[in-house]
């Protein structure tokens, strides 16, 4: 093993170490919650794990849930390593799905070679979408949080217009017209159940997004821009043309998650549409420390939970929601780290080491 392999495999391994910690108390908490519901936690986590993981059709429930997850991380991992923070991973992802609803109807008639060219839109799209916000916050001065969330409520009510008006289907249904089989993204197999090629695709994309950042020009200036905006003017890099970029890249991520739930999942955009996705992508990136490596794995534990919860409730009398708790105790633990240092000690903090705070990368 090379020296180089073997640095970023400890500084991998640094890096997840607090993610663990926190995951590891949130489960005991949850089963503090579980005996609370006169449930044993031993049973209701068996069934937790078996519904993720315990056979074909379950996993591919998990990889089914976790592939938009990686995208819409992607969208606000990026742009986080611009020191901004992209709320607006729902309303890209809406604006790629109606994007690929409208253009998969099209030129379904194409069959498979529609697939790239529908994904090719939605990522123009979203990142035209994206940059919006960057523009009027290097413009203009305009807070990208503010205008990311303002941006969701346009995209998802112009793609639900667009949806139930313009590109309205007849149906008991409503929503647009459905994609030709051909022209959609097929299934794995292997007994995985609906997941489909989407999965690899979000893989490719997390790729991409760590290459871009981290052995690219364009990505240096955008992570130094992040760290020390004023470091970075000093040095020629151009604030506003990376803050555009950023967005409109985290844009791109999310549309393209967007149009892989119409072309892989569902064939088509009903209303009402998968939602908080985009939402959910923001704990996705904030457990992957804000790396893509990370990313996939955080989407994986968000999958894995959301598709074990449906065994757990079946095989128990555990309520659903307990999955949404212990995600939320997840993520703030794995965002206050000073609540954790208080509960295990500074010790435990110094186990991640200077890695805790700046990531994987």
């Amino acid at each position: 093993m090379s020296n180089r392999l073997r640095r970023a495999l400890v500084d991998a391994g640094g890096a997840l170490v607090f993610p663990l910690i926190a995951i590891l108390i949130s489960f005991v908490l949850g089963a503090l919650i579980v005996l609370a519901t006169g449930n044993n936690p031993l049973t209701a986590y068996s069934a937790l794990v078996r519904g993720a993981v315990g056979s074909p059709t379950a996993i591919g429930r998990t990889l089914l849930g976790a592939t938009p997850l990686i995208f819409t991380g992607l969208a606000v991992a990026v742009a986080f390593r611009a020191g901004l923070f992209n709320i607006g991973g729902e309303g890209q992802l809406y604006i790629g799905a109606i994007t690929a609803a409208w253009l998969g109807v099209t030129l379904g008639s194409l069959g498979a070679l529609s697939i790239p060219l529908v994904l090719l839109a939605c990522v123009v799209t979203g990142f035209l979408w994206g940059a919006i916000p960057g523009v009027l916050k290097a413009r203009f001065g305009a807070h990208e949080v503010i205008t990311t969330i303002m941006l969701n409520f346009i995209g998802i009510n112009l793609a639900t217009y667009l949806a139930l008006k313009p590109l309205r289907t007849e149906g008991l249904v409503p929503g647009t017209d459905a994609i030709d089989f051909a022209a959609r993204i097929p299934f794995v197999g292997l007994g995985l159940g609906r997941a489909n090629y989407g999965f690899l695709l979000a893989l490719v994309a997390a790729v991409v997004a760590y290459l871009l950042l981290w052995r690219t020009r364009r990505g240096f200036q955008i992570r130094a821009v992040g760290l020390s905006p004023g470091a970075a003017n000093y040095a020629g890099m151009g604030i506003g043309t990376n803050t555009v970029l950023a967005l409109a890249i985290g844009g791109a991520f999310a549309a393209i998650g967007g149009g892989v739930e119409v072309l892989g999942v569902y064939g088509k955009m009903t209303i009402p549409f998968v939602t908080n996705l985009g939402f959910n992508g923001i704990g996705v990136a904030l457990l992957g420390r804000n790396h893509p490596a990370g990313v996939v794995l955080g989407a994986l534990l968000f999958g894995g939970l959301a598709s074990g919860a449906q065994e757990m409730q079946f095989s128990t009398d555990v309520p659903l929601q307990l999955t949404n708790v212990l995600l939320a105790v997840i993520l703030l633990l794995v965002t206050a780290t000073k609540l954790v240092e208080l509960l295990l000690g500074k010790r435990a903090r110094a186990l991640a080491g200077a890695r805790l705070e700046k990531g994987l990368g």
